[in-house]
């Protein structure tokens, strides 16, 4: 869209990260609408943000939207997703893509056939301590990435007290991994530019809760290149909570917490200082939706997160899961 009108975004699902991506795309200006199918959550939404509301996506969608954000149940994501793409709006869909790979690979396949464009909530990439590592590698500073190690632990983080979707295999297709762990998976591949992935070695556990799905899980990834990643997530357990990456380059590394305002680097000198630089903290989410917001009026490329991109990472946490169910290490079909 080129006119001047702002943006008419429809929010499908107006449960927690509905109403998170509401309130930021309100403050920034947009025009909302929401579906969901509780009439209690349609009620407060409309009485919020004085926005008309729909009992179903279908509906929002032939009301006449520009886009559409959705943030509904993981095994959901394709039906909504898929029909939004149909139409001709563009989407910004939360994290994971979808519930299973052959699903996630559906939405590729009707986003590559789009006229509009789909990008995955991979919130972390809009940290200021990601950027400016970014910064750091594009300029050369860090040599050659050989190793990112990224870790994002919980300790009484279980959505819903293990009593909603998140735990519901059938809804959100796994646990940990399908919450928290693709968040760390696309920010390890995103430093290294997302390379080719040839080898994955995982395990996940479920240990603290009365649910069949992981609350923890380790893996190893080792690309085509010989580079390697290793993840660490949980939504409880005996650690402190952490959202730690660090980085081993051949000329620098990189130490940060992904939320934290400092960014510390060590030169591969040990005659040098390690340096602490002071990056700020910001609203991961406002600045995902403003990019979001530009995109969508033409004003900017779409923004990172890519369906391609987010497929890897399904791919990926599907191979974490097979490994962790044959006790071996799992190859990538390239």
């Amino acid at each position: 869209m080129n006119d001047e009108r702002a943006p008419r975004i429809g929010v499908v699902g107006l449960g927690t990260i509905g109403r998170i991506h509401a309130t930021r795309l309100d403050d920034l200006g947009a025009d909302l609408a929401g579906a969901d199918l509780d009439a209690e959550a349609r009620t407060d939404f409309a009485d919020e943000f004085d926005a008309p509301t729909y009992e179903d996506h279908e509906a929002l969608l032939e009301s006449g939207v520009d886009a559409v954000v959705v943030g509904v149940p993981n095994r959901v994501h394709e039906e909504v997703a898929v029909d939004a793409l149909e139409a001709g709006v563009d989407v910004l869909l939360e994290k994971p893509l979808a519930h299973s790979l052959e699903s996630a690979e559906r939405i590729a396949v009707a986003a590559r056939d789009a006229n509009g464009f789909c990008t995955v909530g991979f919130t972390m990439r809009y940290a200021n301590a990601t950027k400016r590592a970014i910064e750091l590698r594009e300029a050369g500073r860090l040599g050659s990435i050989s190793h990112v190690s990224v870790d994002y632990l919980r300790r009484g983080g279980v959505p819903g007290g293990g009593r909603g979707w998140f735990t519901d295999e059938s809804l959100a297709g796994g646990g940990v991994l399908m919450d928290l762990g693709v968040h760390i998976i696309d920010l390890a591949l995103h430093l290294f530019d997302y390379p080719t992935v040839a080898e994955v070695s995982g395990q996940t556990r479920s240990e603290f809760g009365e649910y069949a799905v992981d609350d923890s899980a380790t893996a190893l990834l080792r690309c085509a290149d010989g580079r390697t990643i290793s993840v660490e997530t949980s939504w409880h357990g005996t650690a402190a909570p952490s959202r730690e990456c660090v980085v081993r380059g051949t000329e620098s590394g990189l130490a940060f917490e992904v939320s934290g305002a400092e960014l510390t680097v060590v030169s591969a000198d040990a005659d040098e200082p390690v340096d602490t630089v002071e990056v700020g903290t910001a609203d991961m989410h406002l600045a995902e939706d403003r990019a979001f917001l530009d995109a969508v009026a033409g004003d900017a490329d779409p923004v990172a997160g890519t369906v391609e991109e987010a497929l890897l990472v399904q791919r990926v946490i599907d191979a974490i899961y097979e490994s962790s169910e044959r006790g071996r290490a799992v190859t990538l079909e390239r």
